[in-house]
């Protein structure tokens, strides 16, 4: 049982762990099985080193024809219209989209991860929840074809497909800029928060940092102040979530520092939504005394909020086709998709 170097067969692993091929098969393809026999399975993977080989299965010069997709939270509006645009792209290539959501925690992402690698896929599109920290269990996919969507520097040798982030934070700042603002608070959202609002400049500048929209976006809001000799005030910093709840409390923490705002770059809509909320019940006006510029803009009926526009569908669909090229055997490389500035009525010139 120490010959992790062997190649076992399937009916070797039925033998060594009692379990009968068909109970295997089941969890292997991600059918649910006795968690008596999931347990007897996980121990006698673990000691033989057996992984399914997913090739090996499918018959030569044949496919599944399913494709498996990742995402951080499937019920998001972001990833919402990236999955929509996977799903229209796939089923155009008579493709089925297995999809499993990670609910924003790194741990479900493991456990997805691990289930999808049993799965027959041709390939696997992954949205992390941003961090490096699942990539031992993502080399699971090393055998079939894979893209990384909506970030980038998560793994080495593989395709990545992201929006210019960096431009978008230029952009909204900018603009803003242009509107006479220039006390302009920049909201960092994070699905898990890697670090305070005093010490998001210094994080910015590691490379741990690369794999976050969000900081790409920083990027952007810095190169913008500095551009226009704005000094950086770390009172207008500020780390937090996605929710509309963390924009009450992003609101409620700019006013308890008593520091002059004219200007909010978020990374959301529902963030946004809160911020307008808490200012506007202390008497502020919206966008008379603030202005907001947005990400992410999800609302399609509400044309309200200035945003950078992400082309989120097309991504999907882009994604899609890069991952068939590889499957095809096609050389791809990294894709950055444009970002552009839409002008609506959260923002105005400054009197």
């Amino acid at each position: 049982m120490d010959r992790k170097n062997k190649n076992y067969s399937l009916k070797e692993i039925s033998q060594l762990s009692g379990i009968s091929i068909a109970t295997l098969s089941r969890y292997f393809n991600g059918q649910t099985i006795r968690r008596a026999n999931e347990i007897k399975i996980e121990e006698i993977l673990k000691k033989t080193g057996y992984r399914p080989n997913i090739a090996a299965r499918i018959m030569k010069g044949s496919s599944s024809g399913v494709i498996g997709l990742i995402v951080p939270n499937i019920t998001h509006p972001f990833f919402a219209a990236i999955t929509e645009g996977i799903i229209e792209e796939a089923r155009r290539n008579n493709q089925l989209v297995l999809i499993t959501s990670s609910n924003g925690s790194l741990e479900n992402e493991k456990q997805d991860i691990k289930q999808l690698s049993n799965s027959i896929l041709d390939g696997l599109i992954y949205i992390p929840v941003a961090k490096a920290e699942n990539i031992p269990e993502i080399k699971n996919f090393h055998n079939i074809p894979l893209v990384v969507t909506a970030r980038k520097n998560i793994l080495t040798n593989i395709a990545h497909i992201y929006h210019d982030g960096e431009k978008g934070g230029y952009l909204a700042t900018k603009y803003l800029i242009q509107m006479g603002r220039r006390k302009i608070a920049f909201i960092a959202s994070f699905w898990e928060v890697p670090c305070s609002n005093t010490e998001l400049i210094k994080f910015s500048n590691n490379k741990e940092s690369y794999p976050f929209s969000s900081i790409d976006r920083f990027h952007g809001y810095i190169r913008a102040l500095n551009e226009a000799s704005i000094p950086i005030d770390e009172n207008l910093i500020i780390t937090t979530g996605y929710n509309y709840d963390d924009g009450l409390n992003v609101a409620s923490t700019l006013i308890s520092r008593l520091t002059d705002i004219d200007g909010v770059v978020a990374m959301s809509e529902a963030i946004a939504d809160g911020i307008t909320t808490k200012f506007k019940s202390l008497g502020y006006k919206i966008p008379e005394d603030i202005s907001l510029v947005i990400f992410d803009k999800t609302n399609n009926n509400s044309n309200y909020y200035t945003h950078i526009e992400l082309h989120l569908k097309e991504m999907g669909e882009k994604s899609v086709k890069m991952l068939n090229k590889i499957i095809n055997n096609q050389e791809v490389t990294n894709e950055k998709l444009d970002v552009d500035l839409v002008i609506n009525t959260s923002t105005t010139k400054k009197n």
